[in-house]
């Protein structure tokens, strides 16, 4: 089976949709696929993990040059790196949010026409029986549903995120972007031969929004952890000499921590907070997330650290009392973190800001997580810490119920799936 995988994020960049589509390829070569993988060539993005490259196992790895504005960013400081960091991370994310309005579909679809003349190429001189597209960016479907009608090929579509049913982060902007927006979802998922999914909330709303049928031709694919990952990890323990809650990641739209550090705010006027508690955020933040700090109250207890890579991220998350994950209460139902699966399966205590009917806080609770509050409960977050705080040596036990969402396991079962495509042909 060869398939023409396009995907904008992939290694050396790193971050969870990289992730995501490096574990894919890797263990849909290994049941027997022969993959091209189309991605982008250099540009400005918050998350680079080149460690993930020496693990990706593609036949063919094609970067494509793009005009839109990350890969200008790059281009117009050239070699110059800390200079186009430093714009990309200053930048105020309401102007990031205006520039992604202005752009029509997406701020990436200065990618289409590259890639378009790329995939005709190759689709050309190749004997490709399935177009896989990775979205975000949902542009990038419109140029894998062109390829799949010209070509007559199988067309797969991996749902990592919403696309005009995001309601907590407008990205359309305005009715007209929108609906364009919708009336090109409708037809790439009318044109699907598969639908995947990274949650079961995204696959029920485009079920309902869009076709209920389309559930019978869809697969829900979590981001989950992968065991491969956790072999030989160098095994740590947390500091004696601190309390520490650890965040890894990026924070963006409207997610936030001011709420979490009014709330240690208060237990330290209630003389609560253990003397030597310290906040330690892993990751590239915006600006936004160094106001939020200076104007916190608790400054001096919150660290900010550099990026680390995906193996190093996974043993520093073993060093933390316990780890915060964010989720703000506006987000569709669907919406699940990546982070999540590999908390879980470290075994630590989870301090979980997120909504509480939400998938995320259904995984939470079916793997034996109770301290969950929503994001914007101050009072919810202070009962959390306090339970917290009562137990430091507390550690969870893995979940039974973690099996189910293994990649490669999930992976090996995709790629039945989509198998049975190219046996009707």
């Amino acid at each position: 089976m060869k398939i023409l995988y396009i995907s904008y994020f992939y290694p050396p960049l790193g971050g969870p949709a990289a992730l995501r589509n490096q574990k894919t390829v890797n263990y849909l070569s290994k049941a027997g696929a022969e993959i091209t993988v189309l991605t982008v060539e250099d540009i400005e993005y918050a998350y680079s993990d080149p460690s993930l490259s020496a693990d990706c196992a593609q036949r063919h790895l094609i970067r494509v040059p793009s005009w839109d504005p990350m890969a200008l960013l790059r281009k117009a400081f050239g070699k110059n790196r800390a200079a186009s960091q430093m714009v990309y991370k200053r930048s105020p994310e309401r102007l990031k949010l205006m520039i992604r309005q202005l752009a029509p579909i997406d701020d990436k679809i200065g990618w289409l026409p590259l890639l378009l003349k790329t995939g005709r190429r190759l689709l050309k001189n190749g004997d490709y029986q399935i177009i896989y597209v990775s979205c975000g960016p949902f542009s990038s479907a419109l140029a894998a549903y062109r390829l799949a009608e010209e070509f007559h090929a199988r067309l797969v579509v991996d749902y990592r995120d919403y696309w005009t049913l995001l309601s907590d982060y407008d990205l359309m902007g305005n009715a007209f972007k929108r609906k364009i927006s919708r009336t090109w979802e409708q037809r790439i998922l009318a044109r699907a031969d598969y639908v995947i999914c990274a949650t079961r909330g995204i696959r029920d709303d485009l079920a309902a929004a869009f076709d209920p049928g389309l559930t019978e031709r869809s697969f829900v694919l979590y981001n989950g952890h992968d065991e491969h990952d956790f072999t030989d990890l160098e095994p740590r323990r947390p500091s004696s000499e601190h309390y520490t809650l650890s965040y890894f990641g990026n924070i963006y739209a409207r997610r936030s921590l001011k709420h979490l550090y009014k709330a240690i705010l208060e237990l330290e006027r209630e003389e609560v907070v253990p003397q030597n508690l310290r906040i330690r955020l892993y990751g590239n933040f915006n600006r936004e997330v160094y106001d939020e700090i200076m104007h916190s109250g608790i400054s001096e207890r919150i660290e900010v650290l550099h990026q680390l890579n995906h193996r190093e991220a996974l043993e520093t998350m073993q060093e933390a009392d316990a780890l915060i994950l964010v989720i703000n209460s506006s987000s569709p139902k669907g919406t699940l973190t990546s982070k999540v699966f590999e908390y879980l399966r470290l075994g630590r205590p989870i301090l979980a800001l997120v909504p509480q009917n939400g998938e995320a806080a259904g995984l939470l609770r079916e793997c034996g997580i109770s301290t969950l509050c929503p994001m914007e409960s101050v009072s919810g977050i202070k009962a959390c810490l306090n339970r917290l705080f009562d137990t430091p040596s507390y550690e969870t036990e893995l979940s039974p119920a973690l099996a189910a969402y293994e990649r490669g396991a999930q992976l090996r079962d995709l790629y039945k799936r989509i198998q049975t495509l190219v046996a009707v042909d």
